[in-house]
């Protein structure tokens, strides 16, 4: 008698445990593909996103050589003219050339301390204005992405 309710409550058990067990290695398949799919459009975004932001940076640091090369050429040859007329007019656009060449770098080292700034200020929740220039800001492991305020 003992094992007839012993095997009967087993019963009970299986015909309420075995149908879900059945149901969840059913759709484990399904949700494992869905999840596969969603994170590898999630990697092709960024991945667009990274090529884009590479291809700009390209384009702005060849503009930023030929504008120093300019510059460079306009200098060294006002110099050679100022140098062989031994007249006062090349020499000061040599200045020019020189203090546009000062302003350019200057502008320069600026604009990379901004942009270093920016990546390394800690930010709460997400930017709702972000900068076209500045990377995007590094966020380590252990820095929380929320911030909880507790009254006490």
């Amino acid at each position: 008698m003992p094992l007839l309710v012993f095997l009967l409550i087993g019963a009970v058990w299986a015909a309420f445990l075995l149908p879900s067990f059945f149901e969840s290695r059913r759709r484990a398949p399904m949700t494992a593909t869905r999840s596969f799919q969603r994170s590898n459009e999630l990697l092709a975004t960024v991945a667009a996103s990274d090529a884009q932001h590479l291809m700009a940076r390209r384009r702005q640091s060849i503009r930023r050589r030929r504008l120093l090369l300019f510059l460079s050429i306009g200098a060294v040859t006002s110099l050679g003219a100022a140098l062989v007329t031994g007249s006062v007019l090349p020499l000061g656009i040599t200045i020019g050339f020189d203090l546009a060449i000062g302003a350019y770098v200057m502008l320069l080292l600026m604009t990379r301390q901004r942009s270093y700034a920016l990546a390394n200020t800690p930010r709460i929740g997400a930017p709702s204005v972000g900068v076209a220039e500045a990377p995007a800001p590094r966020r380590e492991s252990n820095q929380p992405s929320t911030v909880r305020v507790v009254a006490g």
